[in-house]
């Protein structure tokens, strides 16, 4: 416990150390829905910005690796230069190192993964790196400038003969629900044709998913004008994406990619991949040998 923290807050930091070291990383909002299943606090505000508080504190003093939460809501944007030529010779070392081979060029279907909310994009990182895939961010009912560019993509791979497939990550609510439908037949609209529930695929968040994991429902907001239809349908418990444990979102995402990807075809990638690797060490080396050799003259 540190000097003069309450023991209850002392409590709440280990249990979210627990979590985190399984699921990490997380968002804030994923610790705190992790954390009211675990009736260590209450599905309220005032919890919520406590949580805040005390993993900054922890990160503070060391107790959470900072890498173990992550945080999409906020964007940098930045310009920079090169000091000389090596800094830039390093770059260019480093990419080539580390060059990595479209294994999706070779493959029957384009995969790309839809999420409504883009504070949740961190904690699937590893699955766009480990099958580097795209990640399309769509915060809520997507533009139309953002969908005709999403078209126009998506075209591109049904013309070189891909079959498309999207896994879409929502809340389980009225608008979550309905982003969906709306995904799909502006979609269509655009050119696509049909675009079934095999081309843009649910992955979570569901209702089952409430009891499975004990995630804090909540009531369906009256206010929104398809909350009437949806309680129709599904009742009047709704979840947010958040909800869920990190670790079963990746899961599922690696199932449902698995499922499509030509396995023959992926080793072969990797094969081809690990030769032009050597290939890129080679340049990088020859590359490093001219900038010694000429010296920094760009100083």
């Amino acid at each position: 416990m540190a000097k003069g923290e309450w023991r209850s807050t002392t409590r709440l930091i280990e249990t979210a150390i627990n979590i985190l070291a399984k699921e990490f990383p997380m968002t804030i909002r994923q610790l705190f829905y992790r954390l009211v299943s675990a009736v260590a606090i209450e599905n309220c505000l005032r919890d919520y910005q406590r949580v805040s508080q005390v993993m900054t504190k922890a990160r503070e003093d060391g107790r959470v690796p900072f890498e173990w939460i992550v945080d999409r809501s906020r964007v940098t944007y930045s310009s920079r230069g090169w000091t000389n030529l090596q800094a830039l010779g390093d770059v260019l070392e480093r990419t080539l190192v580390n060059y990595r081979r479209d294994y999706w060029q070779d493959q029957p279907h384009y995969v790309e993964i839809w999420c409504e909310k883009d504070a949740v994009t961190g904690s699937i990182e590893e699955i766009r790196e480990e099958y580097g895939l795209s990640v399309e961010a769509i915060r809520g009912f997507n533009s139309t400038t953002n969908i005709h560019t999403a078209a126009m993509r998506l075209l591109q791979q049904k013309y070189d003969g891909k079959k498309i497939a999207i896994f879409y990550l929502g809340d389980w609510d009225p608008s979550g629900y309905d982003i969906e439908r709306d995904l799909r037949q502006r979609l269509a609209l655009a050119g696509l044709g049909p675009f079934t529930p095999m081309g843009l695929r649910r992955i979570a968040i569901f209702r089952e998913d409430i009891q499975k994991f004990r995630l804090p429902p909540l009531r369906v907001k009256n206010k929104d004008p398809r909350a009437n239809g949806f309680k129709r349908r599904h009742g009047n418990e709704a979840v947010e994406l958040d909800a869920l444990p990190p670790s079963e979102l990746r899961a599922r995402l690696r199932r449902a990619i698995d499922a499509v990807i030509d396995r023959d075809a992926w080793n072969r990638a990797q094969i081809v991949e690990n030769a032009q690797r050597e290939t890129c060490k080679r340049y990088a080396g020859v590359f490093r040998d001219m900038v010694s050799a000429e010296g920094d003259y760009a100083e």
